[in-house]
């Protein structure tokens, strides 16, 4: 269950990573020198939008047709607390994410390319509510190396 639970993980990083950004929230009440010294986490708007994050994208992929076989057996309420820690962590938050490995977690979930589009489209409309341009780009650039490890190769 934990591998399970891992590998999805691992595939929402993933999909963050190669998403293309827009903004439709308000960070206006960052000032430019705030901006540029705070972290990543910080940025984003640390646990409440990391947690905004992870709980709409899961639900959404989890009910979507075409991906919500990744979930059968899922507790996604532990699936979205690891995701939440992995983010945070890998943002700068300070958390401390000691789950599986990207590749270890999806092994054996032959995610195909076309799954990893949908995940991504999904994860895009989700973050487009949630984080701006700059900071959504920052954190794309974080996980884009993670597709690899997540798509099973035909």
């Amino acid at each position: 269950m934990q591998i399970v639970k891992n590998k999805l993980f691992i595939l929402l990083i993933t999909i963050l990573t190669f998403n293309g950004c827009s903004t439709t929230g308000d960070f206006s009440f960052f000032n430019s020198s705030e901006k540029s010294d705070a972290s990543l986490f910080t940025r984003i708007g640390g646990l409440p939008v990391l947690t905004k994050i992870a709980d709409e994208f899961i639900d959404k992929v989890a009910t979507t047709p075409s991906t919500k076989r990744s979930f059968d057996g899922i507790k996604l309420k532990t699936l979205k607390e690891s995701v939440v820690l992995h983010l945070c962590e890998l943002t700068g938050g300070g958390c401390k994410y000691e789950g599986e490995t990207m590749a270890n977690s999806h092994r054996d979930a032959k995610i195909t390319e076309a799954e990893f589009d949908a995940f991504v489209s999904m994860f895009r409309d989700t973050l487009n509510k949630y984080v701006s341009t700059r900071e959504k780009n920052e954190l794309l650039k974080i996980l884009a190396p993670m597709k690899r490890d997540i798509v099973t190769p035909i």
